[in-house]
């Protein structure tokens, strides 16, 4: 017979594993709702005005999940304010522009979808490949992707990709 102690480490055993499915669930769909997934390798082409934002989620492709405040950009040099360390690997293959958006849900939650849009497609694969490890699980969105216990990283075109929960539970 269990004591309640070990009733009790099971039960936060088995909340736990629930809250690492309801983030790997949220990041995922999270990342279904981008733009870049299912839509043909131009959707990562330059625009116009040159801006990331369109690829970013909008409020009624992610409900529950709201953004926070406005989106952060980042060009050239800029890329060093936007993330902190890592920006040079970046930089090396050719990174153009970048958009942060933090997006919240009840309770607390926090996800943060990054696009970087870089210079060409190898630019793109090469930053995945010296992003990721053999340790992350493949997923089957857009070029290329693998999800940790907390992310997804996908990369699409000249597009890479990054979905974090913020903080667990």
């Amino acid at each position: 017979m269990k004591s309640g102690s070990d009733l009790a480490t099971l039960a936060s055993r088995r909340n736990a594993v629930t809250a690492r499915g309801f983030f790997a669930g949220a990041l995922c769909a999270l990342a279904i709702g981008l733009g870049l997934i299912g839509v043909p390798r131009g959707a990562c082409a330059d625009t116009a005005d040159r801006s990331l934002l369109p690829l970013l989620p909008q409020s009624d492709e992610v409900r529950p999940w709201v953004p926070e405040a406005s989106a952060q950009i980042a060009e050239g040099q800029g890329l060093f304010a936007l993330i902190n360390g890592g920006a040079e690997i970046f930089l090396r293959h050719g990174f153009e522009r970048a958009v942060a958006q933090t997006y919240s849900h009840a309770g607390g939650r926090h996800i943060q979808v990054e696009i970087y849009m870089m210079g060409t497609t190898d630019g793109a694969a090469e930053v995945f490949l010296r992003r990721t490890g053999a340790t992350e699980l493949p997923l089957a969105i857009g070029d290329a992707s693998v999800r940790g216990e907390y992310y997804v990283i996908f990369r699409k075109g000249r597009c890479f990709v990054t979905v974090t929960a913020g903080d667990t539970i």
